[in-house]
């Protein structure tokens, strides 16, 4: 089983990198290059998904473990002409938590530093002032004066970015940072490759990482056509809301109290075998584990149920995290080590797609 110090380094790496949806490129790099030191099996579509397989050691059926590598992030829509620029988001960012955070953008030659900004309080009325500033009211600021130098330094429409924040380990085993939807995924399965590297499961495993989850899970939608898999696990972030001010009826998940295993949400109501069997799995092993019920949201998993002309047995896991789709993502790298703990030992446990009819 891997260390967590091995785990936080991973985890470290990965949310620093500069990918949002449809420009994984930093993210697809850094995945490759450790997925090779498990496997010479590593291939990349079109879309930019990439695939690397771990034979089984018996079976002739497939795996796949699914997780996306892109995070949210912003493309720039209009270049002002005192250089200010305006942008829209890739992915859903609530607008509240916008102004004042520092940003990162991929100029032509290097990158760029910034903020969004928006008017100063001091010279709105107090009805505008009480209101949520909308995305079209907000902008970024890089330092240029004019447009003419912003596009000097290959700033223009198109440029892409992300929350500009470092990665930092707070009290006790808590973690913050960027891009933890779904970089922690990304962590796990490359963790749970290393081991059935070294020691194989019976049926084959293809680790699917994914692209532009956040826009409408389309690389998963390519992924799971090709892969034709018999079985999947996906694995996730998931909304922690055990925040002041919250019933505990609404928290969905809470940090420190192990994986979620999904059994609905808006794109997919778990096939309960697989809900059961990943529930025992977790028993079985002692694994600390949350049985997690979200109305909102989809993941990769709804596109990936729903495929062929049966659907796949899919399993969902998730490691539970505050403030998603923000630069100061919280989770816990117990919970994550728990998450590897639980998808090794229930990939271990499959044998054939017979498990799971109904």
């Amino acid at each position: 089983m891997v260390h967590l110090d091995k785990l936080t380094e991973t985890l470290s790496k990965l949310s620093q990198l500069c990918g949002p949806a449809g420009y994984e490129g930093e993210a697809r790099k850094a995945i490759i290059e450790e997925a090779r030191k498990c496997t010479d099996d590593v291939e990349v579509d079109a879309i930019g998904n990439v695939y690397a397989t771990v034979r089984g050691s018996s079976s002739q059926s497939t795996i796949l473990v699914d997780a996306h590598m892109d995070e949210v992030g912003f493309i720039i829509k209009y270049v002002e002409d005192r250089g200010f620029l305006r942008f829209e988001t890739l992915g859903t960012i609530d607008s509240r938590i916008l102004p004042g955070n520092r940003i990162i953008l991929k100029g032509t030659e290097k990158n760029l530093h910034g903020t969004i900004g928006s008017k100063p309080p001091h010279i709105i009325s107090g009805e505008e002032a009480s209101k949520v500033i909308p995305f079209y009211d907000l902008f970024m600021d890089v330092g240029a004066v004019t447009g003419d130098e912003a596009r000097s330094l290959g700033l223009s429409v198109g440029t892409i970015g992300t929350f500009d924040e470092p990665f930092r380990e707070l009290a006790g085993s808590l973690v913050m940072g960027k891009a933890f939807d779904d970089r922690a995924g990304c962590t796990v399965a490359l963790a749970v490759m290393e081991a059935l590297s070294r020691e194989k499961a019976k049926m084959s495993v293809v680790f699917a990482f994914t692209a532009q989850e956040e826009l409408g899970m389309r690389g998963a939608e390519i992924a799971v056509r090709h892969v034709n898999p018999d079985i999947a696990i996906a694995l996730e972030t998931t909304v922690a809301a055990d925040v002041p001010d919250a019933r505990p009826r609404d928290w969905i998940s809470s940090i420190g109290l192990g994986p979620t295993i999904r059994v609905m949400d808006s794109s997919m109501v778990a096939q309960h075998v697989m809900v059961d069997y990943l529930r025992d799995t977790a028993e079985k092993n002692s694994i600390p584990h949350q049985m997690q019920l979200a109305k909102a949201g989809g993941t990769d998993a709804g596109k990936i149920h729903l495929s062929g002309t049966s659907g796949v047995a899919t399993g969902l896991i998730s490691t539970p995290c505050r403030y998603l789709h923000g630069p100061s993502s919280v989770l816990s790298t117990k919970d994550l080590h728990n998450v590897v703990r639980l998808t090794e030992a229930s990939i271990r446990g499959m044998e054939s797609k017979e498990q799971f009819r109904l």
